[in-house]
């Protein structure tokens, strides 16, 4: 969209993206192949597209930004000069949030936060599970991307639970009092899905506190829970190099004037 923009109004200003990987799965509409609406090829991309409106595409990874002298060092050792920089550096999972959780835990009990094998992970475990079986979502503390996910997340695979395997139940451990267009949801699976969908709030014993992967346990402060699949998402924070070049300024978050 911007080198669209600038090739109509400014045709002298150059755009370059800094990618890391030649593909990507968009996480918008993701939740959508974890509830059996889309396959993953229709929410993966490559970047032909982008480089044929003009952009110069560079697939390596951003390591440092010098706002003083302006400029983005790659992890290959080539220095950009910029004028202007965007910084999307996504987000990094704070690990120890939990107790047990991790990268080798996730491959178990995926947090599917991260659009790729980590949504196919999940839909195959949602779909590999026998009729009656309980979905847990966990979900952290506010703030994290995309605070409607969860419960959009809860509400698909709902959908695809209602369809096929009409016995089974998704449990929604959050870690807060409330959340994004609550009203909204829970109308929607009173309606849609009765007695299908149980949100539980952090002070009734949804702030997930540890699992335990080799016996399927998700446990919060209160109770034990004993899932057929397990989505559990972790805290999160900026990516690395927003935090390194202080753009969070010491919060874990960019904050941002809407």
């Amino acid at each position: 969209s911007l080198a669209r923009y600038l090739r109509h109004h400014n045709p002298d200003v150059a755009v370059t993206l800094v990618e890391r990987d030649k593909t990507f799965s968009t996480c918008p509409f993701s939740n959508g192949v974890i509830g059996g609406l889309w396959q993953m090829e229709q929410i993966t991309f490559g970047y032909d597209a982008v480089a044929a409106a003009g952009v110069e595409v560079i697939h390596d990874t951003a390591s440092a930004i010098d706002a003083t002298a302006k400029t983005v060092t790659l992890a290959g050792g080539d220095v950009l000069p910029y004028d202007y920089l965007v910084v999307s550096p996504g987000i990094q999972f704070v690990w120890d949030s939990i107790e047990g959780y991790g990268p080798e835990a996730a491959e178990i009990m995926p947090h599917a936060w991260q659009a790729g094998s980590q949504t196919m992970l999940l839909r195959q475990q949602i779909e590999a599970m026998d009729d009656g079986g309980l979905v847990i979502i966990g979900v952290p503390k506010t703030p994290f991307r995309c605070p409607p996910g969860p419960f959009e997340r809860a509400s698909l695979i709902a959908n695809y639970l209602h369809q096929h395997k009409p016995k089974s139940k998704v449990m929604i451990l959050d870690s807060n009092e409330s959340f994004a267009k609550q009203p909204l949801f829970e109308e929607a699976w009173a309606t849609l899905y009765p007695g299908m969908v149980e949100w539980v709030p952090g002070s009734q014993s949804g702030v997930v506190m540890g699992v335990d992967t080799a016996t399927m346990t998700v446990s919060t402060s209160f109770d034990d829970f004993n899932p057929a699949v397990a989505n559990i998402i972790p805290a999160q924070r900026a990516g690395q190099i927003a935090i390194d070049a202080g753009l969070d300024e010491g919060k874990g978050f960019c904050p941002i004037d809407p």
